[in-house]
């Protein structure tokens, strides 16, 4: 149904006839600029509780034995870490191929990491792992792409294997139903708009530096395992402030939005992970620019 081509007109016509009462009657200003007033405080309300509510989220989800087991095993297993990171390193290539956005690649390897915390296999055959990748991949990229291509055009820039799509789609359920068809999961994302709503940025300019950086650092460090003991808020943080350093924010400035976010996102409870974290982050921005000099 479409909307009424007289309703933007008729709220132009009400503003203009609250705007000339105040003018011509002083003691109706105070009623208007309380509505106002209290529409924003509800916009607010609103914004904290959908806040708690994803670090709710977050905190059952980065609390479970399963996901934690699988972080430890990660680490534990060398194999393993390394069969994830060329999993993620292929995910990336067909992102880029099909130019899927970020946020499809961060769901994909979303997708891979929680059904693996959720399946307890000895050992992982190779096969296997391009099959996980590419079902997850494919979910990502229906939940979040408009254009998705057909699953055997998926399987391109140089996978150890090829599957039937009849294959893929059986992953695909098999997938869906582990993970409970939550495929909306917590993510760095998520709190995206949180934050922007604290930098206070001066020019669009800025804003989209910000949001491109954002996104290149979250894809530098998702292949890197050890991300994991860290919660999405935490990440999301992290990255802003190491952010504001490259863009050259004042010290106030970056100070200001680090105690504000550590204030909202309650890292007092997480410990000292924003630190570790940042720490982390820093280690692999210098091995990357090593990588790159030489």
């Amino acid at each position: 149904m479409r909307d009424s081509p007289n309703l933007h007109s008729s709220e132009q016509h009400w503003f203009m006839e609250e705007q000339t009462k105040e003018q011509s009657d002083p003691d109706s200003s105070p009623s208007l600029h309380y509505r106002f007033m209290k529409q924003e405080k509800l916009q607010e309300e609103e914004d904290e509780l959908e806040l708690q509510t994803l670090l709710s989220r977050e905190e059952q989800a980065h609390s479970e034995n399963l996901f934690c087991s699988y972080r430890d095993h990660l680490q534990e297993h060398s194999a393993l870490d390394g069969a994830r990171r060329e999993a993620i390193k292929w995910m990336h290539r067909v992102c880029r191929r099909y130019a899927f956005s970020c946020f499809t690649e961060i769901l994909s390897v979303d997708y891979y990491d929680r059904f693996l915390a959720n399946i307890w296999v000895v050992e992982m055959k190779p096969w296997m792992v391009q099959l996980v990748a590419v079902a997850c991949l494919s979910l990502a990229a229906k939940v979040n792409e408009i254009n998705v291509p057909t699953l055997s055009a998926l399987q391109v820039e140089g996978p150890s294997y090829m599957f039937e799509p009849k294959t893929v789609q059986r992953m695909e359920l098999l997938v869906l139903s582990t993970l409970e068809w939550r495929m909306n999961p917590v993510t760095p994302f998520s709190f995206l708009d949180h934050i922007i709503g604290r930098l206070h940025f001066h020019t669009s300019s800025q804003m989209d530096q910000f949001l491109t950086l954002f996104e290149l650092s979250l894809l530098v460090l998702i292949s890197d395992s050890r991300f994991l003991r860290y919660r999405p808020s935490v990440i999301a943080a992290v990255v802003t402030c190491c952010l504001m350093e490259k863009m050259r924010c004042k010290d106030n400035q970056i100070g200001c939005c680090r105690n504000a976010l550590r204030d909202s996102l309650k890292w007092s409870e997480a410990g000292p992970m924003f630190e570790e974290c940042y720490e982390l982050l820093g280690e692999l921005q210098f091995k990357s620019a090593c990588a790159i000099e030489a």
